[in-house]
């Protein structure tokens, strides 16, 4: 009951991270009047899409040696409120792998892999003040991140040639949703490519709240309160040699020994390069908000009688 909750809560959070994004794109062509003109720090709307990787962190990898990259996709919008604060939504699929063969837990043999998807929204803060007008920013600027969102995973593993889904299998007899909340948080830098177009490089880390994307958090069970399947995917170290000291039956582990760490739930990082595209820039006006014509941003030569082109002698 309590996890539904906070599921329900999650939600209302993240929509009220993304309902603000859709309302103010709808008022963005009061960008374009004559008050708003000009003005970076209002209105600026980027349509993004992205591709990286995604690197699991967890009961499978709990160490450097262990970590695996795979492939993650994403697409997002982007508002902008003020010189230096955003609100972003983003929809990414990622793929994520973990195995004990290369981890310090070799002998316990367990692993997964899983296909995901994430919801997210997320404020965004610029290390350095943007210019009055977007399509003058800077070259290069920094920035950091922090939001809410959801995920959906369903994590499986590979039997005698067979992939098979873990959560319905209750390998460690709890019942876990496949729809979770994230925090996601880091940073990243923003190139700017030309007045419509940015190239970004971004890190980011999801603190899940959840120990269950990798179906590994708690103690073994009675294998014979599983299926038969359950029970072959749950415990998995005879597969490598291995003969478990606290066992009832001498083949597998006793009911209530370690399976997991419970202490620490999962994670995973995301590294991303993203080409935004600027729905709206900001160039600046001949202009002013009277109507008036700007003088040159610059200065200019002033008009008077003197012509700089040297008279031909005669």
């Amino acid at each position: 009951m309590i996890a539904h909750k906070l599921q329900y809560i999650c939600v209302l959070v993240l929509v009220s991270l993304l309902l603000p994004v859709s309302l103010m794109a709808q008022r963005g062509p009061l960008r374009n009047s004559r008050f708003y003109r000009g003005q970076s720090n209002y209105g600026i709307m980027r349509a993004y899409v992205g591709s990286g990787t995604s690197t699991y962190f967890g009961d499978l990898c709990e160490s450097g040696d262990c970590l695996r990259a795979r492939p993650m996709a994403s697409v997002g919008f982007n508002y902008r409120f003020t010189g230096k604060f955003s609100l972003r939504g983003e929809l990414a699929y990622f793929r994520l792998y973990g195995s004990d063969v290369d981890g310090k837990n070799a002998r316990r043999n367990l692993s997964f892999r899983s296909g995901n998807m994430e919801l997210s929204g997320a404020a965004v803060f610029d290390i350095f003040q943007y210019t009055k007008f977007y399509s003058q920013r800077q070259f290069i600027r920094p920035y950091v991140f922090a939001g809410l969102g959801l995920i959906y995973t369903n994590p499986r593993a590979e039997l005698d040639g067979q992939w098979y889904s873990l959560r319905p299998l209750k390998t460690e007899g709890v019942e876990y949703a496949r729809i979770q909340p994230v925090i996601p948080y880091g940073g990243g830098v923003t190139f700017k490519v030309s007045p419509w177009l940015d190239f970004s490089v971004e890190v980011g880390y999801r603190w899940a709240f959840t120990d269950y994307i990798d179906d590994v958090s708690t103690n073994f069970v009675n294998n014979s309160t599983l299926s038969p399947v359950a029970a072959a995917l749950a415990d998995r170290s005879h597969e490598v040699g291995v003969r478990p000291w606290n066992t009832v039956d001498g083949k597998t582990w006793a009911e209530g020994h370690k399976r997991g760490d419970p202490k620490q739930n999962d994670g995973y990082v995301n590294v991303g390069f993203k080409l935004e595209y600027t729905i709206n820039p900001v160039i600046r006006p001949k202009t002013n908000v009277w109507g008036k014509t700007r003088k040159p941003r610059f200065g200019g030569i002033k008009k008077s009688g003197f012509n700089p082109v040297k008279r031909k002698r005669r």
